[in-house]
């Protein structure tokens, strides 16, 4: 009787259950099938289907972490079309295109791609996703970052640059005493950093992170960001995955993965704190830097703007500013010592306003703005080599858009590359790929035209809120340096070593110094 009464359960089971227990038997065979029946339908029914593209983007979204890899070697090559889930992909818009995706009001939103950087739980300027809550956020945040803003904390940066060259005059003197004069050996690119760091932590915090004075990366604070932008720029790809890794308050146990441990973020915190507890916004010298006016934005308003917004604002500065800035400048560097006429040039016109009289021992920003050649070098360093790496992607509107004449269903993600939008050959000449200074100083119309389709900082409502920042640093530092030390490439023809994590990395920018005689 039991066993029949057994036969008769198993008969009497729920359809479901039966094919739960099929599922259960047989899932080593049916999940390499789903998933090769999803491929193919992505393949070959997708409406985007006719787009150019990797194989393995066309039908999943497993080519996003090969392509980050692959940055290491040539980031613009991997950077054509979006990682996002199928049958969300399509490939990067020309540049003119590229502006409208980006302009305010046509309803191109953020993805989901933003929710990874930190902090989730209270995201900054770049993070935010929510127009409406992003403008309100900008809003009060926009004078804190304007250029007379920056330039009223000058000093900062000019302070940072005596620093600096007092550093590199002690690798100078070092190899003049070696009985050769060839001057000093030292890698730019790692004192570029320290020089980019510093400068933060005085604009930021009025602290001085000490970068500089140790010739070091304190705390691997510097290896920590881009171990950071590591992650964020491949899991940003599929956005589940951070559930499992860095929201997952588990890690948090896990010593050293405390993201409240990290150097910048616990400076942050001590400042906050400490200006909350004596009442004061400003520090001891009356300077008005970015935190003491960012709480004066708050206080105005903190409904709207509050003691989280503060705090993810001028922690986000230090994470946004530092590897993007010196990263830049590393190019800069490299592009003009690699060409002996551009640098010939350079210097010439360096010397001749400082001679003359228009260059003060500091550069002021207004002086470098008349160095029509300098800033033609500059633009073509962030033309041909920009500090980001990988693709800023944005949704097509619930009804679709027309996009450089094609018709693009709602929301698909459309993926901005400025290495790809930079070297478009309609825009910027045959030469597009091509290191030259003289292409922004031939036609006046044709210089607007490209600046018109430079995305080195974003663009439309989304525009970098620190470019002002970055700008003043580069236009102070980059003349003075190249008027006070005679530089040279210690390897000439080898290129950076360079790899995208969300900034492009760099490495290997080995110069031989001299101190010049300045009168």
């Amino acid at each position: 009787m039991a066993s029949t009464h057994v036969v008769a359960a198993s008969g009497d089971e729920p359809a479901v259950i039966q094919t739960l227990r099929f599922c259960k038997s047989n899932w080593y065979i049916l999940l390499p099938l789903i998933l090769l029946i999803r491929f193919l339908y992505y393949r070959y029914s997708s409406p985007l289907r006719h787009y150019p593209g990797p194989f393995l983007a066309s039908g999943s979204p497993a080519d996003a972490y090969p392509r980050q890899e692959a940055r290491k070697v040539k980031p613009m090559v991997a950077a054509a079309t979006s990682s996002a889930s199928p049958p969300t992909n399509s490939p990067s818009p020309p540049p003119l295109a590229a502006r409208e995706v980006l302009a305010a009001g046509k309803g191109f939103h953020k993805t989901d791609f933003y929710a990874v950087f930190p902090p989730p739980e209270n995201p900054d300027i770049f993070t935010e996703t929510r127009e409406s809550v992003h403008a309100v956020k900008k809003r009060y945040a926009s004078h804190a970052y304007s250029m007379s803003a920056m330039q009223q904390l000058s000093g900062c940066i000019e302070a940072t640059e005596r620093l600096l060259v007092e550093k590199l005059e002690g690798v100078a003197s070092a190899g003049a005493g070696d009985g050769k004069g060839k001057g000093g050996v030292v890698d730019l690119g790692d004192y570029l950093h320290y020089f980019a760091f510093d400068v933060l932590g005085e604009v930021a915090f009025s602290r001085k992170f000490g970068f500089l004075d140790a010739g070091a990366d304190l705390e691997g604070a510097i290896k920590t960001i881009d171990a950071m932008q590591w992650y964020d720029g491949i899991v940003g790809q599929i956005p589940e995955w951070d559930w499992v890794f860095r929201r997952n308050p588990l890690w948090k146990l896990v010593p050293g993965l405390d993201p409240a441990r990290f150097l910048i973020t616990r400076m942050a915190r001590e400042e906050m704190e400490k200006r909350k507890r004596v009442g004061e916004k400003e520090v001891e010298s009356g300077r008005k830097d970015l935190l003491s006016q960012l709480m004066a934005a708050h206080e105005k308003a903190p409904g709207q703007f509050g003691e989280g917004d503060v705090f993810a604002v001028a922690h986000g500065a230090i994470f946004a500013g530092s590897d993007s800035t010196a990263s830049t400048m590393q190019s800069f560097c490299h592009f003009v010592l690699s060409h002996e006429q551009v640098h010939a040039r350079l210097k010439e016109e360096i010397d001749e306003a400082w001679q003359g009289g228009r260059l003060s021992a500091m550069p002021q920003w207004n002086e470098v703005q008349a160095l029509p050649y300098f800033q033609a070098c500059l633009k073509e360093a962030m033309r041909l080599r920009p500090a980001v790496g990988l693709n800023i992607t944005r949704l097509t509107p619930p009804g679709g858009a027309e996009i450089d004449g094609q018709q693009i269903p709602g929301g698909v993600r459309i993926a901005l590359n400025a290495w790809v939008l930079h070297r478009n050959e309609e825009v910027f000449g045959p030469d597009a790929k091509v290191y030259n200074p003289e292409r922004w100083l031939e036609d006046a119309e044709k210089a607007k035209a490209m600046e018109r389709c430079m995305f080195q900082f974003g663009g439309g409502s989304h525009l970098c809120i620190g470019k002002n920042l970055a700008l003043l640093e580069m236009n102070k530092l980059l003349p003075l340096l190249f008027r006070d030390f005679e530089m040279e490439l210690v390897n000439p023809g080898k290129e950076l070593k360079y790899h995208s994590t969300f900034f492009v990395v760099q490495s290997g920018l080995e110069v031989r110094l001299k101190r010049k005689e300045v009168s």
